[in-house]
């Protein structure tokens, strides 16, 4: 989210505050950046715990959901109260039969729809089939040379990504940018899938490398 981490932060936790299950929520003390990812751990399903950590102008976000965190379900409701930008980033290798995408969401005020949508591209495959995606508006930073290119999987792919985000400035090339984290976590009692990070890889055969796929 393009807004400085307490004011999002602040605004953020009185929104969850203020719903149903509000008394529940706990922040904690800023913790370093690894310390901070560390206690994401274990993942679950539903998730509870969320991860804010400052960069910049921007305000990183993840939660500890059991399928890679969701963004968008607090991320949106945030940055609309703010009155800001945010890009979702996804950059997922493969994984099981076939399964891999490379994505950017950026969103924010005069986008469409609930989520205000101004831009989104995604190269993804599934079940080993490449597939295309691209709407809202062009942006000033995209190399529109790459889509072009006949094989998906090199149209929009990490590197391009992280340039996409630099430019946003969004800089994940150096984890030293980032300050420290806080984490909101709300306490539940219903039940929940817990997941290990072993466990996560295991499952979804990030163990080894290589990709397969076509490009139909």
């Amino acid at each position: 989210m393009e807004a400085p981490f307490a004011t999002t932060l602040r605004t953020h936790v009185a929104w969850r505050r203020s719903l149903p299950a509000g008394s529940a929520i706990t922040v904690s003390a800023p913790r370093p950046y690894s310390a901070s990812l560390n206690a994401l751990l274990p993942f679950e399903d539903p998730w509870a715990r969320e991860l804010f950590l400052p960069l910049g102008r921007w305000t990183g976000y993840l939660n500890n959901g059991g399928d890679g965190g969701d963004p968008t379900a607090s991320v949106a409701v945030t940055a609309q109260a703010l009155g800001v930008r945010h890009v979702v980033a996804i950059s997922s290798p493969s994984y099981g039969p076939g399964h891999s995408s490379t994505q950017l969401w950026l969103s924010g005020p005069g986008g469409e729809g609930a989520q205000q949508s101004v831009r989104t591209i995604s190269a993804y495959q599934q079940d080993g089939r490449w597939s295309w995606l691209e709407t809202g508006s062009v942006q000033a930073f995209e190399n529109t040379a790459r889509y072009a290119r006949r094989r998906i999987r090199e149209r929009f792919d990490r590197d391009l990504l992280l340039a996409y985000l630099s430019a946003l400035g969004v800089d994940l090339t150096d984890d030293a940018r980032w300050g420290d984290g806080v984490i909101v976590q709300q306490e539940v009692s219903y039940p929940r899938r817990t997941v290990t990070l072993e466990q996560a890889r295991a499952d979804l055969g990030l163990l080894g490398t290589g990709d397969s796929g076509n490009d139909q």
